[in-house]
């Protein structure tokens, strides 16, 4: 198995273009992963464990379908490729769960022990960050959704693919961070990280909508890393319109 982690701008580019590609081909699957995505935003913040664990299924689903449909082009075996990569995720996803829970506990105890804000208080507070809503916040909003991208989202579906293609932990890790020392990984997220701006500015949450698009977009880039190529007949598809053009 070849391991290619020296990407150039171009593979980069390569993976947005395949990601574009294949979800536009597949109307019925961008829309299952989009809902799944939704159904985990609308979860209020005061079930934030609840929450937290959403977003680590929305990884395990996004990236799971996706696989399945760019290797065989069908979703046979789904029921066993989950299974199989049980071991990965529940484990994540546990303790997703037990440590939101616990920073909840400890949240609410610390909130007790301030003792609760007054309405004015809230107000003001509310009225300071609505006028800090700077270019340098915006900004630093990008740089911290594409850290985030990098450190958490990413590494977690690395860990998918290192499952499934035997790749031993520390050689994942190797991977991981030849892949997060190099700028151009950074910067190649600053599309995804865009969306957390965005909904500042609007005033929505679009923290699903990025894991979402982190997820698929650090599939496709394993799929360059891993060098795994999709269904032999939508490739030769695939070549053929390159071929009219």
């Amino acid at each position: 198995m070849q391991i290619n982690t020296n990407l150039e701008k171009q593979d980069y580019i390569n993976a947005y273009k395949e990601m574009c590609l294949f979800v536009l081909k597949r109307p019925l699957f961008a829309s299952l992963i989009m809902a799944v995505a939704l159904a985990t935003t609308i979860i209020p913040f005061h079930m934030f464990p609840l929450k937290m664990a959403g977003f680590a299924l929305t990884i395990l689903i996004t990236v799971c379908l996706t696989t399945l449909l760019y290797r065989t082009g069908s979703l046979q075996g789904l029921i066993d490729e989950v299974r199989f990569q049980q071991k990965v995720f529940l484990p994540a996803v546990i303790a997703i769960l037990a440590l939101s829970w616990l920073g909840f506990v400890v949240a609410d105890v610390l909130i007790a022990m301030v003792g609760q804000q007054s309405e004015v208080q809230t107000q003001l507070a509310a009225a300071t960050i609505s006028e800090g809503l700077t270019s340098t916040s915006m900004l630093a909003a990008v740089l911290a959704g594409a850290i985030i991208c990098i450190a958490q989202i990413m590494p977690f579906v690395l860990a998918y693919f290192c499952n499934g293609l035997n790749v031993s932990k520390r050689q994942g890790e190797h991977i991981w961070l030849a892949l997060m020392m190099r700028s151009k990984t950074f910067l190649a997220f600053i599309p995804v990280a865009q969306l957390i701006p965005i909904g500042l500015i609007f005033n929505i949450d679009t923290t699903g909508a990025m894991i979402l698009l982190a997820s698929l977009y650090s599939t496709f880039l394993f799929f360059i890393v891993f060098n795994i190529e999709p269904k032999q007949a939508e490739k030769s598809q695939q070549l053929t319109i390159a071929e009219q053009m």
